[in-house]
């Protein structure tokens, strides 16, 4: 069972610590990636399984140092940073070359989420929740789709933004109501800052990662306690 952690501050930028928290409320688990922390025995099961993980560091931003690591054939893998993307043979080099890239550094393994792409490019959306006393009620102030730039694996280096609606209705997703899928996404991210509030009662805002993948189904990749705002300034 996982140990949930304190409340205590010190917790709050670790994104281990809050997906500890999240995957404790049940109507939450089904709609978060399987996650672990990082270790190579850990990486290889999650490849075995999904045959595309995720390493991401525990605490960071912006998304500098993820890897994806992906399965091409049995003995070849292909390791992606950004827009880089190294081929290896063999599951000893490939787990040297991983070893280096993240040494000295604390992270996850994640489940890899096949999001939904427009031209080609994959999108998450950012859902930003907040509220304006730690006694009002939590509400969604902000929402917006980032797409991933030409070739990048993810889409926190993203230059193009756009209304979350407009993604959606032009994604490569299984055909469904675009307000009955924002309805979902925002009850999802409003159960998750309840929770979160729970451990940490002084939080007023939080920026939820939301991946959606071609089959509509709803993913809770992350929440940042500090989430910049200018996107949504930028879309007014």
């Amino acid at each position: 069972m996982s140990r949930i952690p304190p409340k205590r501050s010190s917790s709050a930028r670790s994104k281990w610590a809050k997906h500890q928290i999240l995957i404790g409320r049940k109507e939450l688990a089904q709609h978060l990636p399987s996650t672990q922390r990082f270790a190579m025995r850990r990486l290889w099961r999650f490849i075995e399984k999904f045959e595309i993980a995720i390493i991401k560091p525990t605490i960071g931003h912006s998304g500098y140092g993820i890897l994806q690591v992906s399965q091409l054939e049995k003995r070849r893998y292909a390791i992606q940073t950004e827009d880089r993307i190294i081929i290896v043979d063999g599951k000893r080099t490939a787990s040297d070359r991983i070893a280096r890239m993240t040494r000295n550094r604390s992270c996850l393994v994640q489940q890899w989420i096949p999001l939904a792409r427009i031209d080609d490019r994959p999108f998450d959306l950012r859902v930003i929740v907040s509220r304006p006393h730690r006694k009002s009620a939590w509400a969604v102030t902000g929402m917006y789709a980032k797409l991933a730039e030409a070739d990048y694996m993810i889409t926190n280096v993203a230059r193009e933004i756009m209304p979350a609606t407009h993604a959606i209705e032009y994604a490569n997703l299984r055909p469904t109501p675009t307000r009955k899928l924002i309805r979902k996404i925002k009850a999802v991210c409003l159960t998750a800052a309840k929770r979160l509030a729970s451990y940490y009662p002084d939080q007023r805002i939080i920026g939820f990662d939301i991946g959606v993948d071609v089959n509509a189904e709803v993913w809770l990749i992350e929440a940042n306690f500090k989430p910049s705002l200018r996107p949504l300034w930028r879309l007014k």
